[in-house]
C-alpha cells in the first residue's frame, strides 16, 4: 500500500484520551501525516470533586486522560472539557450531544482543514464523527474498543445515535475478530485490527537483572498481575485461587500492579485468606518499573471477567513471559497457542486457575516463542495495517467523487 498518499493529509482524531493504547497508536501514526489533531474528552466535575470530599469521578479529569510529554512535533492535543456526573443519565443520550457542540467550538478556530477523521469508543466519540463527516463532507473511521460486556450492552441500547456512529462509518473497527459479525448489520465495511503494545516501553530484559532491581529472590515463584483494581478485573478471585497455588508452592508471591477502589478491600481480602504475607499490591508502577515485573515475574495472570484484546497480555509475552488468562471475550484472541500460556473458563473457577497458574509455573516455556509471537502485536506493525485502511478509505472518497452524477 502506497502509504506516501498520507504524507500531505491532516488527521482528526476524537477519543475519550491521549495515554497509553490511543496515544501510543496515534504517536506512530503520526509520522505518515503532516499533522495529527486529537480532541480528547475529559469530565471537568471530575477534576473538581478531586478538590472536595466526594468520589465517583476517578479517571476520568484531565490529568488522567491526557498525557503532557512526549509529544510528536505534529500532533496537537486538544482539550475537550465535557460536565456529567458520574451516574448522570445524560450519558447515556444528552452527553453525544454535548461532545458535538464542545468539539465543534473547539475546532472552529483551528487552521487545519483536515482529511479524515478517526474516532475511538463508540459512544460518544464515534457519534461525533459521524456528526462531523456529515457536517465537513470528510471520511470517518471509527475503532469500536468496548469490552464484552460492555459492547453487548451497546449492541441492546436503544440510543439510536450510538448506531449511528456505527452505521456512518467508512470503516467499522473491531479489535477482536468474534465481534465482527455482531456489528455487520449495521455497516458493511466491517474489519478486524488488533490493538498493540508499546515496544519503547516493554522490552525482554535478563529475569535475573530485573529480579535484583526489584530486589526478588532468583527461588522465589513470583505471579504477576496488572490492571484498574475493580470488580471486573477478578482480582478477587485471582486471591482465592492462589491459596490452592500456595499448596503446591508454599512461597509463590501474588503480585499485582494497579490502582482502583478495590485496594482496602483486596488487602482485607489476602488478611482473611492468610497470604498477605506473600501477597503485594504495588498501586501506580511507573513504566521502567513495570517492564522489570513484566521480566521478572515467571507467569503474567489476567484473571478478568470481560476485555475486548487484552494489550497487557501482548506486553508480558513481550518479555518472555507466559500468559493465564480466563476466556474473557479478548484473551482467547492473545492466547491463542499453548506455547504462549493456558486459558481457563472463568474468574470463578478458582481450581481451573490455581492449576493453570501452578501448570505455567512448571512448565518449560520457550521465551524466544513467546516473544517472537509478541512482536507481530508491536504498534509499528498494528499501525501499518490501520494506515492501509486510511489509505483505502481516502481513495475511495475520491473515486467517488470522480463518479459522474446520474440523473432520472
Amino acid at each position: 500500500m502506497d502509504h506516501d498518499r498520507l504524507a500531505d493529509k491532516d488527521l482528526l482524531v476524537v477519543s475519550h484520551g491521549y495515554k497509553h493504547f490511543v496515544k501510543s497508536q496515534v504517536d506512530v501514526l503520526a509520522a505518515y501525516f503532516n499533522s495529527v489533531t486529537v480532541c480528547v474528552r475529559y469530565n471537568w466535575f471530575a477534576d473538581a470533586a478531586s478538590r472536595l470530599p466526594v468520589s465517583g469521578g476517578e479517571g476520568f479529569g484531565k490529568d488522567a486522560k491526557i498525557a503532557q510529554t512526549n509529544v510528536p512535533e505534529n500532533v496537537r492535543v486538544v482539550e475537550t472539557p465535557l460536565f456529567y456526573l458520574p451516574v448522570d443519565v445524560q450519558r447515556e443520550h444528552l452527553l453525544g450531544q454535548q461532545h458535538v457542540r464542545k468539539v465543534k467550538k473547539k475546532l472552529a478556530d483551528h487552521p487545519v482543514s483536515f482529511d479524515l477523521i478517526h474516532c475511538h469508543m463508540t459512544w460518544t466519540s464515534g457519534y461525533v464523527g459521524a456528526r462531523l463527516k456529515e457536517e465537513l463532507g470528510i471520511p470517518y473511521v471509527l475503532t469500536v474498543h468496548a469490552n464484552r460486556n460492555w459492547f453487548e450492552k451497546q449492541l441492546d441500547s436503544d440510543n439510536d445515535r450510538l448506531k449511528r456512529a456505527w452505521t456512518d462509518a467508512d470503516r467499522l473497527v473491531r479489535v477482536n475478530r468474534r465481534d465482527r459479525s455482531k456489528l455487520e448489520p449495521y455497516n458493511d465495511d466491517v474489519v478486524h485490527v488488533p490493538n498493540g503494545y508499546n515496544t519503547d516501553v516493554f522490552e525482554r530484559l535478563s529475569t535475573a537483572a530485573a529480579r535484583e532491581r526489584l530486589g526478588i529472590d532468583d527461588d522465589t515463584p513470583v505471579v504477576f498481575a496488572l490492571g484498574t483494581l475493580k470488580p471486573r478485573k477478578g482480582f478477587q478471585h485471582l486471591m482465592r485461587a492462589m491459596t490452592r497455588v500456595h499448596e503446591t508452592e508454599p512461597d509463590a508471591r501474588l503480585v499485582i500492579g494497579g490502582q482502583g477502589g478495590m485496594r482496602d478491600e483486596l488487602e482485607s481480602l489476602a488478611g482473611e485468606l492468610g497470604i498477605d504475607d506473600r501477597t503485594d499490591l504495588l498501586g501506580y508502577v511507573e513504566s521502567e518499573t513495570l517492564n522489570d515485573w513484566m521480566n521478572a515475574a515467571d507467569v503474567f495472570v489476567l484473571p478478568s471477567y470481560s476485555e475486548s484484546f487484552g494489550v497487557v497480555q501482548l506486553e508480558a509475552m513481550a518479555c518472555g513471559t507466559p500468559v493465564v488468562a480466563t476466556k474473557n471475550g479478548g484473551s482467547e484472541e492473545v492466547v491463542t497457542s499453548d506455547d504462549y500460556g493456558l486459558l481457563v473458563e472463568g474468574p470463578e473457577s478458582h481450581d481451573e486457575l490455581a492449576d493453570a497458574v501452578v501448570d505455567a509455573l512448571h512448565k518449560r516455556w520457550d521465551a524466544d516463542a513467546i516473544q517472537s509471537y509478541a512482536n507481530e502485536f508491536t504498534w509499528e506493525n498494528v499501525c501499518e495495517e490501520i494506515a492501509d485502511l486510511y489509505v483505502e478509505v481516502l481513495d475511495e472518497t475520491t473515486e467517488s467523487e470522480r463518479q459522474p452524477a446520474t440523473t432520472a
